[in-house]
């Protein structure tokens, strides 16, 4: 049986039959407010009693504890570190690049791509506060990645909680894990033969060979040579009346998910500027190239001044795209003869002999015999289009004569026939 309450100046205090007590007030609203709990000693009824009449007099718009236990639980939820998966994706959105900017699509997409496939599995539910580093060395030790891979997905963890830790959410960045960061690159990478390159040029489709001797001789991307236009080559003649050539480039394109909801396809070409200003760049082309490039521009290229040098078969206004470009390689039987042809780039490296090539190692190709003919540090920098400190503006016009000397020099070692 509970025993009798007790009168009180502010509420009432029982002692019930488990021998706890239970401590009751009549709010200002007339409703009887019962602890959500019992006590075990009649001071902390008191104490709790005490407590809820400093808040009945000092709060202006009173809730019940019950009420008040739901909101501060809400506010704990709100208050506590979201999930890995949540922060990041504010994360990618926030981040800026070296100059200030939001990110590219195309870089946004890279991100989330290696976070969906790599982070996310293992520390998307997880809180950031619940992140330890040796599940962070676990993750890292089963990750079953090829090494660039690895490193990349290691390298965006490390980055998006170090910022956590600079937003207050974590005291200590939990990936720590030596050289896990560290870029892993090809050593000891073999540049293109003349004699190779003029193989696979040959294997190229006859609309596609220019662009693999421009990816060599000018050390385009690939991104900037699906993207050049008639109006970006520019031929015409110096004071000796011999023909000079150049390339503007300005522009590249590159692949994106699609922002559109309604889009048929989840990926769609981006048109825009090189990601730096040192991008921008007019490149030389070696003397032996231009009739080539007359026949190209002849031949092959889009009509009108934006046509397109590398276009779509089936809609001169679309990009070539990078399957098509690439391609595949020949079925080879093991006798030799080809089961099922190959074509495209990666047919081309086949008949070389040099599979080990990547279409943005011809960049590295004539960077290199540029190299040899001489070019500097900074003159190489120029015509890769690559920026550094140290790079000032008032020098471009002497790097651009000297460009045009570099590509005289690597007409002179051309060992190419006209294609």
């Amino acid at each position: 049986m509970a025993r009798r309450r007790e009168k009180r100046g502010f509420g009432s205090i029982r002692r019930l039959s488990s021998g706890n007590y239970q401590a009751r007030y009549l709010a200002q609203s007339g409703e009887r407010v019962t602890a959500p709990m019992t006590f075990l000693s009649r001071m902390d009824a008191e104490a709790w009693l005490l407590a809820e009449r400093r808040i009945v007099q000092d709060v202006g718009s009173w809730q019940s504890p019950k009420e008040r236990l739901v909101e501060e639980r809400l506010q704990e939820e709100l208050n506590a570190p979201p999930t890995f998966e949540a922060y990041a994706e504010r994360w990618i959105e926030a981040r800026r690049s070296s100059r200030g900017e939001p990110l590219r699509r195309t870089t946004k997409d890279k991100y989330r791509s290696s976070l969906r496939i790599n982070v996310y599995p293992t520390f998307g539910h997880v809180p950031l506060d619940q992140i330890t580093r040796a599940a962070v060395r676990r993750w890292h030790d089963e990750l079953d990645k090829g090494p660039s891979a690895r490193s990349d997905a290691y390298a965006t963890l490390r980055t998006i909680l170090n910022t956590a830790v600079d937003d207050e959410l974590i005291e200590k960045n939990p990936a720590h894990i030596r050289g896990a960061a560290r870029q892993v690159r090809r050593k000891n990478l073999r540049p293109a033969s003349a004699t190779e390159l003029t193989i696979m040029v040959d294997a190229m489709p006859e609309p596609h060979r220019l662009l693999l001797l421009l990816a060599t001789w000018c050390a385009l991307r690939s991104g900037e040579l699906r993207e050049l236009r008639r109006s970006d080559v520019v031929i015409t003649r110096d004071e000796t009346g011999a023909d000079i050539a150049w390339v503007e480039v300005s522009r590249a394109v590159v692949r994106a998910r699609t922002t559109d909801p309604n889009a048929t396809r989840l990926i769609e070409d981006i048109v825009g500027p090189p990601k730096t200003d040192a991008g921008v760049r007019s490149v030389s082309i070696p003397e032996f190239l231009i009739p080539m490039i007359k026949d190209h521009l002849d031949r092959h290229a889009a009509p009108g001044p934006v046509g397109l040098l590398f276009h779509a078969s089936q809609d001169q206004t679309k990009h070539l795209s990078e399957t098509t470009m690439n391609g595949r390689p020949a079925v080879v039987n093991e006798d030799g003869s080809i089961r099922k042809a190959g074509f495209g780039w990666r047919e081309a490296r086949r008949r070389a002999g040099r599979e080990d090539l990547d279409l943005h190692d011809l960049r590295h190709t004539g960077a290199t015999w540029a190299a040899e003919e001489g070019a500097s540090i900074a003159e190489l920098m120029y015509r890769l289009g690559h920026s550094t400190p140290s790079m000032a503006i008032h020098y471009q016009h002497s790097r651009q004569e000297r460009d045009r000397e570099i590509s005289r020099r690597l007409s002179r070692r051309n060992g190419l026939r006209a294609v």
